[in-house]
């Protein structure tokens, strides 16, 4: 087990065990501390980090930030670089995920109701946690030793790093600062200007350093620039400058962020404190579950060729429209599973009811998003860009990385494009190039990078990262494109989600529906 994760485990053990109180663990075996009064006992950061770990729970496990079912299905499933075909029976989930590639999805649709609880049960994980700091060291702040000041501003600016999900899916949402208010619903504008306001006030009291899986100040600042890279959308007034001023604070910080010179090498089972990765979901296949990505996206027949102990699930995959992007000479495009699947050089035999004894060979054509006979049992190229590590389970161990640097060189880049009407500067297109050369690609120039072509390298780069839709709605791509199996839409309502039946049903007078149809 690596070393840094079985740390952290400790600590969400710890905080289990000293937060019982306002949320129950699972799955954690108790362990034996020294007895020390509990309001003696969160003096440093380290002994903070064990409190806050809880809240930082909320991103792994199976129904997290990369869950199939909810906030990254929202994220993926919907753009055009994901489709779930439904294969003989499998992954028809009452319709669920063709609903969402089709934007056909509803106030009761399960994806929906699960971005929601994720969101905001992370959320409340945070309140939780500033209002039992509250309760062991009083109400005066101006009494507060450095280390809880510091524990509260990690805390606040996760809390608004939650709020930033809920408001990118759902648009006006609830402002929650505490486990005991009232609940009340507020514009889109007045969220974004929320999560501004406290990330502003929080960022110099955050450690200026990196501690690999927390939010310190490089992450803040990377909250802030997706924040302002997005601020048309959600507010209604781009705020590109500061966006490229944020990313600057990246860049420039002395943090000790960089590309890798191997594109996969961010994905490795072993990528713990990766020089590129920002900000991670902490994922380990015992101690913290979640990541699946060789389960849900690779072909049954390949349990074998892995020796997997479960059979995978041969279900998303990415349309050929958005594979085609990839030149055959980009590395990238690596992270892509077609052809044979081999077994000691021979291509393995498969057979269903349908097809008997057939060689088992993807492709990267999406031919229908429903066959009942499961004859397209081999379509759809496949995800492997997470190292694929033979002998695994359900989980595996690689960290999924919600931030990474090449995003920031390719965020600033943007910002720079935007402020010159639309146009490339030499230094956009050196900040892109930078991260594409890597790829075996030709440079782009002032001519060849385009916004739209942008947003393909910003895809080609990103993929599967959780990033798509967002990006496809900045773009303008999000309603009024089509791809496999999905219209151009009329209207640009579906850039967002309805809020829940059960939120608004939970909370009566509260909600005013998003209008989403």
């Amino acid at each position: 087990m690596k070393q840094n994760k079985n740390k952290i485990s400790v600590f969400f053990a710890a905080a289990c065990l000293l937060t019982a109180l306002f949320n129950a663990c699972t799955d954690v075996e108790p362990e034996i501390y020294s007895d020390i009064l509990i309001d003696e006992y969160y003096k440093t950061p380290e002994q903070f980090s064990s409190l806050i770990a809880d809240a930082y729970s909320q991103l792994a496990g199976e129904y997290g930030y990369v869950y199939r079912e909810g906030y990254w299905s929202m994220q993926e499933y919907t753009s055009d670089e994901v489709v779930v075909p439904t294969r003989g029976t499998d992954w028809f989930d009452n319709g669920v995920p063709q609903a969402m590639h089709k934007h056909t999805w509803e106030e009761n649709t399960r994806d929906v109701n699960n971005g929601w609880s994720f969101a905001y049960g992370g959320v409340g994980k945070c309140n939780n946690i500033l209002d039992l700091i509250v309760t062991l060291k009083g109400a005066d702040e101006s009494l507060y030793d450095d280390a809880t000041i510091k524990g509260i501003a990690e805390t606040k600016v996760l809390r608004a790093f939650y709020h930033l999900l809920a408001m990118d899916l759902y648009g006006n949402v609830a402002i929650s600062e505490s486990s005991t208010e009232n609940v009340r619903q507020s514009s889109r504008k007045e969220v974004f200007e929320w999560i501004e306001k406290e990330i502003l006030e929080n960022i110099d009291r955050l450690a200026p350093y990196i501690r690999y899986g927390s939010v310190t100040k490089p992450v803040a600042h990377t909250i802030l620039a997706k924040l302002y890279l997005n601020a048309a959308v959600y507010s209604g007034t781009p705020r590109w400058q500061d966006a490229a001023d944020r990313c600057d604070s990246i860049i420039m910080g002395n943090y000790g962020y960089g590309l890798n010179d191997d594109y996969f090498a961010a994905f490795k089972k072993e990528n713990t404190n990766n020089k590129e990765i920002i900000f991670p979901v902490v994922f380990d296949a015992v101690k913290a579950e979640g990541n699946m990505f060789h389960l849900i996206t690779l072909h049954y027949a390949q349990q074998d060729i892995y020796g997997f102990t479960e059979q995978p699930w041969n279900g998303p995959c990415t349309p050929k429209s958005f594979y085609d992007k990839y030149a055959d000479n980009d590395l990238r495009k690596e992270q892509w599973f077609t052809g044979p699947i081999l077994k000691d050089g021979d291509t393995v035999r498969y057979s269903n009811s349908t097809l008997i004894n057939v060689p088992a060979i993807i492709v990267p054509e999406v031919t229908t998003i429903e066959d009942p006979t499961a004859a397209n049992t081999f379509e759809g190229a496949r995800f492997v860009k997470f190292e694929i590590e033979p002998g695994i389970g359900h989980h595996a161990n690689s960290d999924f990385p919600i931030y990474r640097y090449a995003d920031i060189l390719l965020m600033k880049a943007e910002a720079l494009m935007r402020l010159n009407g639309g146009t490339a500067t030499q230094t956009a297109v050196d900040l892109v190039n930078e991260v594409r050369k890597r790829t075996g690609l030709e440079d782009y120039t002032t001519t060849t990078l385009t916004l739209p072509e942008l947003l393909n390298e910003r895809g080609r780069e990103l993929a599967w990262e959780g990033h798509r839709r967002q990006d496809q709605i900045r773009f303008g791509t999000f309603n009024t494109g089509s791809w496999e199996f999905k219209e151009a839409e009329a209207n640009t309502n579906r850039s967002i989600f309805p809020i829940p039946q059960w939120v608004l049903d939970g909370n009566p007078g509260v909600y005013t529906q998003n209008n989403w149809k």
